[in-house]
């Protein structure tokens, strides 16, 4: 898989991150990325319930986050980073102000048949991991190599290669 672009002052975390790769591994991509949080009504509140319409639904997404864990068997959390090797995605929580946290696990690539990149525009953009033995594992990551992620990844599952 073709080398992503990394963002820059990211050194101590992509340090951080080798720690868990295998002898002779090396780390192609490093990123920041968010389990999408679910879709809210979108109808103004009340002043005094919009503290706790925020707490409800930050803990739904947290929620929502271990569910699709569990049944995809991908370490999933609301804020992380995700590392991606030759043959395997690497998950990271995030901690405060966008430091690497706790190793969630990872995934052979093997497991992702296709990925896509439905949406378009800035920001964060929605990438959705179609795998072999699971459910969909939708994922947003910065713009700037959301269409990069999902065709490297498709290159790999229809076992070519994502360099261009």
């Amino acid at each position: 898989m073709e080398r992503m672009p990394h963002r820059p002052g990211r050194k101590g975390t992509r340090t951080a991150a080798e720690t868990e790769l295998r002898p002779g591994e090396k780390l192609s991509a490093l990123f920041p990325a968010l389990t999408p949080p679910p879709h809210t009504g979108g109808g103004q509140a009340l002043d005094g319930l919009a503290l706790l319409i925020v707490a409800a639904e930050h803990l739904a997404w947290r929620r929502r986050s271990r569910v699709t864990a569990r049944t995809s068997m991908f370490p999933l959390a609301p804020r992380m980073f995700i590392g991606l090797t030759d043959s395997r995605i690497l998950v990271w929580s995030a901690r405060y102000r966008w430091r690497i946290g706790r190793y969630l696990g990872d995934v052979s690539l093997d497991r992702v048949m296709a990925a896509e990149a439905p949406t378009a525009g800035s920001g964060w953009r929605t990438v959705v991991m179609h795998l072999a033995d699971g459910p969909k594992v939708p994922i947003k990551v910065p713009d700037s190599i959301a269409d990069h992620l999902a065709s490297g990844l498709s290159g790999r599952a229809r076992g070519g290669s994502a360099s261009r």
